[in-house]
Parts: C-alpha cells; structure tokens; sequence
C-alpha cells in the first residue's frame, strides 16, 4: 500500500481570499501602509475596503447608511426569533437586537449587520497603521465633528494663550464626540460603552491638539522673534539636507507593482486571431473593455493565454478553476486506499465480497465511527476520514459551515447521496419512513416545549420582581452620587442624626414617666410636647439614616452597586423575550395531524428527486413545517442515516468523488472571492461598466456596452456555475430525455473512441511548441533511461495532481461528454459508467495521457525550479524566459521564494530537477508553485476547461449534438491561439510536427479501416491538419461541409483530394447533428434491412458501428474480416 507524505490538508488553500505573499505580484496584494487611507490618489482595492470599513463604524453618516434597509420586511404572523435557541447561536451576546424582530428576513438581515460589523472591526485592527488611520480620517470627517471643531473657531486670536485655545476645542470636540457616538450607538449593534470610552478620550485629545498647533500658527510672528532672541552664537546658513527616506514599512528590495491598466491586462497576438475565440465565455470575457472582468476572468477559469503583463513580468493570476483540479489528487488517494485494503482482504482469505461490495462497507463503516467487523474495512474507512476532516475544517474557516457544527445524523460523517432510482421505485416506503420521523421530531419538541414554557415562566416572575428592585436601586445610586465629593458633609449628617437616636430611651422613659401622673402643670404640659416633638425628630432620623448609611456604602464600592443595577436592569428587561419564548413554547405544544406529516414527506420526497443534477439542496423541510414544533430555520433534513441507509449510496468511491467535486468549487471559490456566488465581484464588473457608460458620448457606444456589460456577467456566472456543477442543470434530471441522452453518450463513447490513443498521437508535439526541443527532449531522455529517478518525480507529479489518469480517466471523461458526476445510478447508468471508466484503460489513452503528462510536468518544474536557482545565484532570466513564467503565474518575487524552498526540499536527480513541493512549509509558494506546473500540464496536453466550449454545450441538446466537439475548442484555445500570442518560433516547428504526425494518424487509420490511402502531398497536408486538431473548432464546420457535399465544398477541394476522411464513417445527419442522431441512423438502417429483407453491406456496417469496442486499435483488424466475411 502506497504511503503519501503529503496530509490532506496540504491540497486546501492556505488562506482567505488569497493569501497577500511578502514580495506583491499584483498592486493590488500589496498591503495598505498607514498613510495610503489618506492618500486622494490611492484607488486599490484594499485601500478602498479599508475607508468603507471606517466609514461604516467610525461615521455617523455611514454607520446610518448601513442600516437604510432595515424598514422594508414584512412581518410575519407568529414570528419568534427566540422559538429555537439555534436561531441566535453565535449572536447571544446580541440577543436584545432580535427582540422587535418580527420575520426570519430581518433576523437573517440583523445578523448580517452584525456580521458586517464585526467583520469591518476586525479588518481595521488587521490593518494596524493603516486602520487606525483610517478610522480617525472617517471620525474627523463626521458631520457632527466637523460642527463641533467649528463652534471654537473664534477662540483664535493673534497674542491669545495656547492652552486656553486648545481647552475651548478639546471641550467642544468632547461635545461632539459624545454626539457622534451616541448616534452610532443608535445604528449600531457591537458598539461598546469601552469603545466609546475611548473615542470620545480620543476626540478631546484630537480638539485640544488642533487648537493649540492653530493658536500656535497665529502666534508664529511671536515665537518666532522669541527663539532667535534665546538664539547663543552666529545664524545656521546653510539648509539643512533631508533625505526622502522610505516609509518604515516598505520592503526593500521588492519591486512594488502597480495596478494593472486596461492595455496590460489585453490579449497579446493578432485581434483577428483573438476573435475567432468569441465563441467561448473564457475568450470573449478576456476581450472584455471591463479592466475588471478582464481580471476576475482570469482568476476564476484556466485559459492559456498570454497578456500584455507578462512581458514586464507581471504574473497571471492563478484560477481557482486550476485549484480545483488540483483536489483530484484527494480522489486518487482515496480510491488508491480502497484498491490496496480490498487487496488486503483478499490476501486475508476473504472472499465474500467483491470490490464493490466492500467499497459499500467502507462507506457503511464511516458512518458507523469508522468501525467494522472487518479490519480492512475499518482500517479504509480511518485511512479515509483524514480527507472529509480537512475538507470541513477549512469549510469552517471559510465560513461556509458553522463553527462547531457536529454529525447528527450518524455516529460520524459520510457525505450523502440519494438512490434515484431506489426511492422512485420504493416511494411509498420511503415517504413512510420521512413521515414517521417528522412526527418523532414533532412530538420530542412538544415535551421540550413544556420544559421551555416552564423556563419562561420562571424567567417571567424574576423579571417582575427584579423591576422595582431596579428602581429603587437606582434611585438609591442617584441619591449617593447627589452626595459625591461631599463624603464629610454626608457622615456630619449620620452622625447627627445618631446622636438623636441616641437620646431615644431617655426621652421615651421621660414621657412615660409624664404619661402616668394624673395630671400635669403647665411646665409639665409644655415639658411633654417638647418631648414629644424631639421623639418625632428622633423617628424622623430613625428614617433618614438608613438612607444615609446606604450612601456611604455605596460611595465606598460604587462598582458593585452599579453591576447589580445592570444586573437587576437586564433581569427586568427580560420580561418581553420570555413572554414570547413562553408564546413560543404554547404554540409549540399544539401537535401536526398525520396528513400534515404525510403532505410534508411527500413534498420532501418531490425535492429529492427532482433536484438539477442529483445535487440535493440542504433546505428539504417545507416552509409550512418550520413554524411548528420541532424544525428548525434551516430546514435540513436531519433523519439519521441508520433509517434510510436502504436509499443512500455507500459506495466510498462514488460518494467520496462527487463530494470532493462539490466541495472543492465551494472552498476554492469562497477563499478567493469571498463568497460562493462572487457577488462582490459581479458588482465590481457592474460598477465599473456603469462608468463606462456615464463616459460614452454617442447614445449607440452606451447600447453597445450595455449589451456587453450582460454578456460579461452572463459569461462570468455561467462559468462559476459550471466549475460548481449546476450550469445547464436540467429541470427534471429524472426525465426519459435526459438519462436517454446520457446513455447515449456513454454508447457513443463505448463504439467509436477505441482509436482515440492513435488519434492522440499529434499530442506528442505539444510539449515541443510550448517549451521549445531542446527543454522537450532531455526530460524525456531522463523518462526513458533512469527509471529510479523517474519514480521519484511521478510521485512527486502525483501530488499535485499530475498522472492521475489510469485511475480517474479524468479527461477522456471531459473529451467524451461524459463529466456527469451526479448522474442516476440505475444498474445500466451504473455499468456504463463502470465501462467508461475501464475503457480509457482498454483503448491506452488513460497510460498515453499518464505517460504525456508526466513528461510535461518534467519539463515545466525543471524550467521552474532552474529559474528560481539561476535568480538566487545572482543570475539574470532573458525576457522570454520572465514572459513565460509570469504566463503561468510566477514572477521573479516568487522565484526567490521557490528557490529557498528548493534548497531546503528539493533534489538535482541528475539533471532533473524535482521540488518535493508536497514538504514546503511556505505554503503560499508551495501553492503557487504546484498550480503554476498544473495548468501548463494541463495546457500543454490539452485538457478542456470550464471556459473553452460554448455555453449551449451545458445544455441537454447541446451534450447530445456537440459530443466529441469539446477538444477542438479547447485546442483552439490553448494551441492555436495561444501558440500565435506567444509569438515563438517552437510553436511553428511544434506545429509542422504536429501536421506530419497528424498524417501518420490519417495513414494509421486508413490502414485499420481498410481504406485507400491518398498519399500525395496534398492531401497528407489537409488531413494532417484536420487529424492533428491544428485549425481547432475551424475544422467542423469544414468537415461537415465536405460530408454533406460529398467533397464538392470545403477544404478539399481546394486541394484536389477526396473528403476528410474524419467523418467518412459518419452519414449526413450525423455528420451534422452528431454521434447520436448518427446512431439513429444506423438503427434506422438496421431496421429496414430487417423489416424489407435486404441486408446488405449498409446494414452490416451499422451493425458493425452499434457494437461497443468495435473500432478498439487492437481488435478492430479482427472485426475487419468478420465484417467482409458478412457482407
């Protein structure tokens, strides 16, 4: 079993929204210094997020911008958002935001203000310098300050004292301060009393500062004469030299990059070369007059071109598209795992599974924490675990999961995916099965709900009593505050007042001594109401003094008394958010009727299988649910997968594949652009064409970039679409057209590619037009000749996603159509798929494109990596050499990088260079570095990508009539074009060896059909172009032009010769419609010999054609003869 150094984690991307490198590439990267917020000339993209960071949290106009929207929901009957404590999670601390929230919308709209505020804080401390400064710029320019700062202005006066001026500022910059953050307090729901603490400390400081350097200015004259009065000894004449030094934060020795213009970001090679790509998004949308489109195009698909920025040696940006196929490197270690533990269990003795069958108990055992009965199984399923692990950790760091999230639904995670087929076949057992646990749930939370009801009610009663507990606390901290700086004063009084109290006994034994003589005199009489009146003071100071002493307690620890207000305040407040919880809990007492339960499980059964493309969205629970007891506001269907194991797929290989290739887009996408959906982005595109088109000056200039502004966007999603997997998603994937076609597509794949190896064998010169002969051939001598050295560079090459083929057949599955990962799994989808998969294998074309792509990785690490060397030996790189590398993504700042990784990791076999890139700890150069060697592999053995095809081709029709057609564009793309852009002469002697042995194929193929073989010079040129893919998607329509013409149009009859023999084999309709309708055809041929007796050679060669295998290389000779022994 293969041991792989490299964690699972290394393929991930090391940061969020592209990790910043030290030595920028782009002006963009290069992190704000702190006098950049306040530069007017400073645009980037960084320095912009940074003052509307600022703006939002620091000024009182943007912090009430931000919140403009918060009018417009509607409210919703019923609404709590306390009903469900995982409503609020992460947002505790913010509960009394959500107390007047009355639907899901604003709750969802609440938190993401608090989101943006959090977000906007922690990027203005990320910033350091930069966000200090900005912030102070946008509290300075507060309308409420500025006033402020404009109510002293009379205070200066020539002669008058500084520290007078400055009081009078600070005093009102103190006044405005307290204004401004209280109306950001009213907007705002993360400020904090500390914060504004500070900010008003901080304004004060500010104020006192402007008044007095502004007095000091009218003063100058003064102070001035003063200096040179106290001035010992002769005048300085001379001016003293001041350096223009360079800001403290400025690298040294790294060439900071500007930010691309329009013209750096343009397609080099001629325009009307360039055009002939408007039929692909990718080529259209880097033709874009948008700088910015220009841009995210290239940093959201793979393209093979070359702009005007890299002959100043400005990289390419690397594309997320590139990334993403970088994770094929986790399939191919998972299925590698499965292969060697089955192998495992079969040298063990076992025999009662087949490979098949224990790939489903690997699945089964990752849902059952990773345990088995079997160890090999058990064993897989922990050798696989690593990989999910990684993929959810970084989802957490990206934000796309929640912090904390856990399995509910199993004892640990296994991605999940639907039988199709099982459920629709068994419906009715599994809407039962749903509805049964809906009622489950329905009736737990019913008990939990009489738990939180009697929470609430005891949260209620500690409100009503903390209420006037509050009051009279407070009024007892006012009255101690009246008596602040007056402590003397306050204990004169307590102790007056206690030696009244003192005199009590006395005077009351005096009284009853008064009260029990018969009768008094006058000076008796008088003597009692003296006493009298004197215990009526007495009582009276029995009354103040425990006021008093509470004062004094009070003024001794002022803290605790103000906690406990808070406290009490904060139990009091409570009362209207238990009152509703309480609500909440009554109305969820109230259970759901069994036809409600069956009504929702069938709704949740339609979303299931009819969801586009198998991908199941994870809102199942009908909205009509959410409201009553039991689910929850993300609807997800959290039934534990014990209960529906029957209709889920555990086959590890299918499920770990299509889970890698949906979360990988996710991941990738989030990291750089911040969001899945690249909104951010699309806005930015939108912005900049509104200016485009406030500049134009003709009403027709502003309707053509109106038009084009819609076709960029359009272009843009569709191409984050088709990376995610859901672009020409079908309505109904369950649907007779839709699987039909997809049938179709395997079959035609099955019949007519068993020649695509010979048909490859043009492929052979790429590597020589895209790095020259001489960086071409000795790799491959070092390939053929040291078989130690080459194992060690395959599986160096393999960890980065290069040489996967033999396992994944990856691009013959592009090639052919058939990259359908979330296809039904009928147990004919499912055997066709299995064929497909093998036959790449069969035909040799997955060893040829193993074999290819080894040799291409060779050659463009070893370029790489000798670069880099040649740069840190203080060597100098020629201009094509900087072109070359910044075309891939790596500028001479990188270089450095890659060099000091290389002589920590890398190894000279000989010659050969070869990085270990899988052990660099610099994980943005290691990244860089693999996704730089990816996508030339993948350019230089023509790989098709999300950008290169139209987009018609995502359609179900487009699938059925353009089969076959994806490598000619991506050719035309890649090849042709590209190979002109860079203007080398390799691309002109690669492209004449390519012609030559794109005859040879026409010859090899001839021979194998058994045709004639036209051999004059001619017609081995025109074939030799069309076999060798040389004129990309020019070609077709050329070709079936001569198929329907019968050679009287087209390129052939230009030069004398027959038809391309490519489509020979075709008729007409499927010539022009595809292999499909071409497929028909033979059927229909087959059928009328069959019904009119007639079966002759037309219908024994349609015979022939429908066979799968039937034109394999190797058995195609022997089915020649059986052939003509029929006819």
């Amino acid at each position: 079993m293969p041991i792989y150094e490299q964690q699972p984690d290394d393929i991930l991307s090391a940061d969020i929204n592209a990790v910043q490198q030290p030595g920028p590439t782009y002006g963009d990267n290069v992190s704000p210094s702190w006098y950049d917020p306040i530069n007017p000339l400073d645009d980037r993209r960084q320095t912009k997020e940074l003052r509307d960071a600022a703006f939002r949290i620091d000024n009182s106009v943007g912090s009430l911008i931000a919140t403009a929207p918060f009018n417009q929901f509607e409210d919703v009957e019923g609404y709590n958002p306390f009903e469900d404590e995982l409503t609020l999670s992460g947002y505790e601390d913010y509960a009394d935001a959500f107390i007047h929230s009355n639907s899901p919308q604003e709750t969802a709209a609440i938190k993401q203000r608090i989101d943006r505020e959090r977000n906007d804080k922690q990027m203005l401390a990320d910033a350091g310098g930069a966000g200090v400064v900005s912030s102070i710029a946008m509290g300075v320019i507060d309308p409420i300050n500025v006033a402020a700062m404009m109510i002293p202005g009379g205070a200066i006066v020539k002669g008058g004292s500084v520290a007078t001026t400055a009081g009078k500022f600070a005093l009102a910059n103190t006044a405005g301060g307290v204004a401004s953050e209280m109306a950001l307090h009213s907007t705002q729901e993360t400020r904090t009393l500390t914060e504004s603490a500070i900010n008003i400390t901080l304004d004060a400081m500010i104020g006192g500062t402007l008044g007095s350097a502004a007095q000091l200015v009218k003063n100058r004259g003064e102070l001035v004469t003063k200096v040179r009065n106290d001035l010992i000894g002769e005048q300085q004449s001379g001016q003293q030299n001041i350096p223009n030094n360079i800001p403290d934060n400025s690298s040294v020795g790294a060439m900071e990059v500007p930010n691309t213009t329009l013209e750096q970001e343009t397609l080099k090679g001629p325009s009307f070369i360039n055009r002939t790509m408007n039929v692909s998004p990718v080529g259209r949308v880097a033709q874009s007059p948008s700088k910015t489109a220009r841009q995210i195009n290239q940093q959201l698909t793979e393209n093979n071109f070359t702009f005007a920025k890299n002959e100043e040696g400005i990289a390419t940006f690397t594309a997320v598209e590139t990334k993403v196929r970088g994770y094929e490197t986790l399939v191919y270690k998972q299925v590698e795992s499965t292969k060697d533990h089955f192998k495992q269990y079969r040298q063990s003795g076992g025999r009662d599974m087949n490979y098949y069958q224990f790939s489903e108990a690997v699945g089964d055992a990752m849902r059952n924490g990773d345990t088995h009965a079997i160890p090999q199984v058990a064993e897989a399923a922990r050798s696989i675990r690593p990989i999910v692990e990684a993929t959810k950790d970084r989802m957490v760091e990206l934000g796309i999961l929640r912090e904390g999230v856990k399995v509910t639904t199993a004892q640990s995670y296994f991605p999940r995916i639907y039988k199709f087929d099982k459920i629709l076949n068994d419906r009715t057992e599994f809407k039962k099965i749903i509805a049964d646990w809906l009622e489950e749930i329905n009736q737990t939370s019913i008990n939990k709900a009489k738990g939180s009801l009697d929470r609430a009610e005891i949260g209620i009663d500690k409100a009503r009593n903390a209420s006037p507990q509050a009051e009279r606390l407070g009024l007892e901290i006012k009255e101690a505050e009246s008596w602040s700086g007056k402590k003397s004063l306050l204990m004169d009084d307590i102790n007056k007042y206690q030696k009244i109290i003192n005199e009590k006994n006395a005077v009351e034994v005096e009284l009853n001594s008064l009260s029990n003589l018969a009768k008094l005199n006058k000076t008796q009489t008088r003597r009692q109401a003296t006493l009298q009146r004197k215990l009526q003071r007495i009582n009276d100071a029995e009354n103040k003094l425990p006021a008093l002493q509470r004062s004094v307690d009070i003024l001794d620890n002022p803290r605790k008394f103000r906690n406990e207000h808070r406290r009490l305040t904060r139990t009091a407040n409570s009362l209207t958010r238990h009152d509703r919880i309480r609500q909440s809990a009554l109305n969820r007492m109230t259970p759901l009727e069994r036809e409600e339960l069956d009504a929702a499980a069938d709704d949740i059964v339609n979303k299931i299988i009819g969801a586009p493309s198998g991908i199941v969205p994870s809102e199942l629970i009908p909205d009509g649910l959410v409201k009553r007891a039991g689910f929850t506001k993300d609807r997800t269907l959290n039934i534990p997968d014990e209960r529906i194991k029957d209709y889920l797929e555990s086959d590890v290989n299918y499920v770990m594949e299509n889970y890698i290739r949906q979360v990988a887009p996710e991941i990738e996408l989030t990291a750089k652009f911040g969001r899945v959906d690249m909104d951010n982005q699309i806005k930015a595109i939108t912005e900049e064409y509104n200016q485009l088109i406030a500049d134009a000056t003709t009403p027709k200039e502003r309707s053509r970039l109106e038009a084009r502004r819609e076709a960029d966007l359009r272009d843009i999603r569709a191409m984050r679409d088709r990376l995610l997997g859901t672009y020409g998603a079908p309505k109904d994937p369950a649907s007779l057209f839709v699987r039909a076609g997809r049938v179709a597509r395997h079959v035609n794949f099955l019949r007519l590619l068993g020649g695509m190896t010979i048909s490859s064998l043009p492929d052979m010169a790429r590597p020589i037009m895209q790095h020259g002969l001489r960086s071409a051939l000795k790799p491959l001598g070092k390939m053929l000749t040291d078989i130690s050295a080459m194992r060690i560079a395959k599986a160096d090459l393999r960890e980065m996603g290069i040489g996967l083929e033999y396992a994944l057949s990856s691009r013959s599955k592009v090639i052919a159509d058939l990259s359908d990962p979330y296809s039904r799994r009928s147990y004919l989808e499912r055997g066709l798929q299995w064929s497909s998969q093998k036959f790449g294998n069969f035909t040799l074309m997955n060893q040829y494109t193993d074999t290819m792509k080894m040799w291409s990785g060779l050659i463009t690490q070893s370029k790489v990596l000798k670069a880099a060397n040649t740069l840190d030996a203080g060597g100098s790189l020629s201009k094509r050499e900087i072109k070359k590398l910044a075309h891939i993504g790596i500028d001479e700042s990188m270089l450095k990088r890659i060099a000091e990784q290389f002589k920590r990791h890398g190894e000279d076999l000989d010659g050969m260079l070869t990085g270990h890139s899988h052990l660099w700890d610099d994980r943005v150069v290691r990244e860089t570095f693999q996704a730089a060697v990816l996508k030339d592999v993948r350019t230089t053995v023509i790989t098709p990508g999300i950008g290169d095809t139209p987009l018609m081709m995502s359609s179900e029709l487009g699938k059925i009539v353009m089969q076959f057609k994806t490598f000619f564009f991506a050719t035309h793309n890649r090849a042709l074009v590209s190979g002109i852009q860079s203007g080398d002469a390799s691309f002109y002697y690669g492209a004449l060896l390519q012609v030559a042995l794109g005859s040879l194929v026409y010859i090899l193929k001839a021979k194998m059909a058994g045709r004639d073989i036209n051999t004059e010079p001619a017609n081995l040129v025109k074939e030799g172009l069309d076999w060798s893919g040389m004129m990309g998607w020019l070609g077709e329509p050329n070709n079936v032009l001569e198929n329907l013409s019968g050679g009287t149009y087209g390129m052939s009859a230009m030069f004398g010769g027959p038809p391309a023999s490519r489509y020979q084999s075709r008729n007409g309709i499927g010539a022009l419609l595809g292999p499909t309708f071409d497929l028909g055809g033979d059927i229909k041929n087959i059928t009328s010999g069959v019904l009119n007796g007639e079966f002759d050679d037309r219908e024994v060669r349609s015979v022939r054609k429908l066979l799968p295998f039937q034109n394999l290389f190797y058995l195609s000779p022997l089915l020649n003869q059986v052939e003509e022994q029929m006819k």
